[in-house]
């Protein structure tokens, strides 16, 4: 909990928590059975992969599988947690194909589908990010994405209408290729 603190709010602690070793022993928390040590795990990684200099450590140290079984069976906070932390470190083009490989497009189409505000909102961020390689983009149509897109879009008190919108215009080449049935929708 204090170095998931320390690396919160001031940016110099991310570097010297990363230079002292401490991202393995967290990335371990992350697959803890305890609820309360897995949220720490997660939360500490995320503020950790707030600096850029730590996010190649944090890949190379294996923080993307566990992350993606937390965004898989964690409670909301870690889900939401390893969400952003998977979009910081999606800022690279080679980690996004990683993460796309370790099966993280059908757990954030299902946050987008049921989460709360903040994990739909969270989703759909991450989606667009880790979207911007094609291949994902057809991987994530296939896992359903449209679907939640089109019915968030729809509620206009979803308070997610423009930000769906916006995911939604990134996969209208993607929506071109696969046929309606594929992607879960009727027309």
């Amino acid at each position: 909990m204090e170095i998931r603190l320390w690396a919160k709010n001031k940016p110099e602690n991310r570097v010297k928590i990363a230079q002292a070793g401490a991202i393995r022993p967290l990335i371990s928390l992350i697959s803890s059975s305890d609820s309360q040590l897995q949220e720490y795990g997660v939360t500490a990684i995320l503020n950790l992969s707030l600096c850029d200099e730590n996010k190649e450590n944090i890949v190379l140290s294996g923080a993307i599988k566990p992350l993606v079984r937390a965004l898989k069976s964690g409670t909301s906070t870690p889900k939401e947690n390893a969400t952003c932390a998977l979009l910081r470190l999606a800022q690279s083009d080679e980690n996004k194909v990683m993460i796309r490989r370790s099966g993280v497009i059908p757990p954030l189409v299902n946050l987008l589908e049921r989460g709360n505000f903040h994990g739909k909102k969270d989703a759909s961020t991450a989606l667009y990010a880790v979207c911007s390689v094609k291949k994902n983009k057809v991987r994530a149509v296939e896992a359903g994405i449209m679907k939640p897109l089109v019915e968030l879009m729809a509620n206009l008190g979803s308070g997610m209408v423009d930000k769906s919108a916006f995911v939604a215009g990134h996969f209208d080449v993607t929506l071109m290729v696969l046929s309606p049935s594929r992607v879960g929708l009727t027309l």
